[in-house]
C-alpha cells in the first residue's frame, strides 16, 4: 500500500519539500498524523486528505456538498447512528443501503448499521465537515465536535484503519 505522502505528491497536492517539512514536524510531535500536520501547515485541505485516503484505502470518494438527499433518508438510518458514526444515508434499493461516512474503514460501524437497518451497506467517503453539515442541515441533528483541540481527528484520517495497521505492525 502506498503511503499517504506518496499519493499526495503523485496527485500534485504537495511537493517533496513540503512533505519532508511535515515529516520533520511529525517526528517532534508523537501521535500526530501526517494529514493533520499538512492541514495545519495549510499545504492541503481536509478534502485533499480525504481524497488521498480514499485512494490509499481503495474506498470511493463522494463529495456530498451539492448532493440532494432523498426525502425518506431519515427513515433509513436512526439519527443516533448518523451522529455516532458521522454518516449520511444516500439511497436505499431493496436491502442495499448506500451511506457516505467519515471513516468507511470502521468495520464495527458498518456492522452495527447493517444489523440495525437489516441492509447490506455500501460505503463511500466524504470529508467529516461535509458530513456534519449535511446531517445538521437535512436532519436537524446537532453534531458535537469529535475531538478536543490538539487531539487527532480520527474521522478524517480513517482512524480505525490506522489503529488496526498500527496494532498489526507491533
Amino acid at each position: 500500500m502506498k503511503k499517504l505522502g506518496e499519493i499526495l505528491i503523485e496527485h500534485g497536492t504537495v511537493t517533496q519539500g513540503q512533505l519532508e517539512e511535515a515529516l520533520a514536524l511529525q517526528k517532534k510531535t508523537p501521535g500526530k498524523l501526517i494529514g493533520e500536520i499538512l492541514i495545519e501547515l495549510s499545504y492541503v485541505s481536509e478534502e485533499d486528505i480525504v481524497v488521498a485516503l480514499a485512494t490509499q484505502f481503495n474506498v470511493p470518494y463522494l463529495p456530498i456538498g451539492n448532493f440532494t438527499l432523498n426525502e425518506n433518508a431519515d427513515q433509513w438510518l436512526p439519527p443516533e447512528l448518523m451522529q455516532k458514526y458521522r454518516c449520511v444515508p444516500l439511497d436505499r434499493i431493496g436491502n442495499l443501503l448506500t451511506v457516505v461516512m467519515a471513516d468507511p474503514a470502521d468495520e464495527a460501524a458498518i456492522q452495527e448499521i447493517e444489523q440495525v437497518t437489516k441492509c447490506r451497506v455500501q460505503a463511500f467517503v466524504a470529508s467529516p465537515t461535509e458530513i456534519v453539515k449535511a446531517i445538521e442541515q437535512n436532519f436537524n441533528i446537532k453534531i458535537a465536535p469529535s475531538s478536543k483541540p490538539g487531539e487527532p481527528r480520527s474521522g478524517i484520517l480513517f482512524g480505525s484503519a490506522v489503529k488496526q495497521k498500527t496494532q498489526k505492525a507491533q
